[in-house]
């Protein structure tokens, strides 16, 4: 990594290499020495605001106590996209607590993949990995307001309102081409939130494997389910009875890595008992899928 202040160095050398041609310009017209250490001062001065800058854009904290620091950064030219919300994104992270100790990480294994902008992870974290370069690393202190809040997370031993020290890298980042929306004779609705090209494109058909990752809320917002919650797909076989019949009407046809919103009505979901304690009846299902692998049956 390029050290912070050689990348100072370079963006602002002009400003300084001008300063001492004005220095140069000044000894040879014999100024008094006064003048000459008048402007070697204002050299250093405009050097040390150039390097007091730099370190800002790299390090900041928000009113509501958001600490974040930019410990690996990358290059403009090597940085053609930065993250927002709708990407998809692969993060390494680290959770410590404040003596230092860790409490989970992922370095180097199998990144946590999720959506940037859709509930899918703490508050903090949302805006912690926001306008993040692929590659970028972090540091980043989250506040338990913005963290697990005061139910705090008891698998993990977080307690209530605990401040989170996390380390996190983007390992990777997905932008989606939306495609088109259209809804069913059934009343499902259904929009294409990426997009496969069709000479590309392997479709999904009756008893072929899907292997799906999905998020599912409410009408109301109300978060009820997510395979990236448990890091897997959940794999069933199309139009076999293994899920709700609203959801073998939305992945028929579908593209392998094609991705999708759809609202699913209560006669093609879970009807008008619900499913307890998360879905009440006559729930409309509001579902984001993703067909991340397609078995197509002949390939059994």
């Amino acid at each position: 990594m390029t050290p912070p202040f050689i990348l100072v160095f370079h963006s602002h050398l002009f400003l300084v290499w001008s300063s001492f041609l004005q220095l140069k310009l000044i000894s040879s017209r014999k100024f008094h020495v006064g003048v000459k250490m008048r402007v070697i001062l204002l050299c250093l001065i405009v050097a040390a605001y150039c390097f007091a800058a730099e370190e800002q854009k790299l390090q900041w904290k928000d009113e509501d106590g958001l600490e974040i620091k930019i410990i690996r950064p990358i290059k403009a030219e090597k940085c053609p996209i930065k993250s927002q919300d709708g990407d998809v994104l692969d993060q390494w992270y680290k959770l410590s607590d404040k003596d230092g100790k860790e409490i989970g990480s992922n370095f180097n294994k199998k990144p946590y993949t999720f959506t940037l902008g859709k509930g899918q992870v703490i508050p903090g974290m949302e805006r912690a990995m926001t306008g993040m370069c692929k590659g970028e690393k972090r540091k980043v202190v989250i506040p338990g307001n913005l963290g697990f809040g005061d139910k705090g997370r008891e698998r993990d031993n977080i307690k209530e309102d605990q401040t989170l020290y996390y380390t996190v890298q983007l390992v990777d980042l997905f932008r989606a081409v939306p495609g088109e929306k259209w809804t069913t004779d059934e009343g499902i609705v259904i929009e294409q939130t990426h997009k496969i090209d069709e000479d590309k494109c392997k479709k999904s058909k009756s008893g072929d494997t899907i292997h799906q990752q999905y998020v599912l809320h409410l009408e109301d917002g109300t978060f009820v389910d997510s395979s990236f919650s448990r890091n897997a797909p959940f794999i069933f076989k199309l139009n076999n009875n293994e899920v709700i019949k609203g959801m073998d009407i939305a992945m028929t046809g579908m593209c392998e890595g094609e991705r999708r919103q759809v609202v699913i009505p209560s006669d093609f979901g879970y009807g008008d008992d619900g499913r307890a304690p998360a879905i009440p009846g006559k729930a409309r299902l509001y579902f984001d899928i993703t067909l991340e692998k397609l078995i197509q049956r002949d390939e059994l």
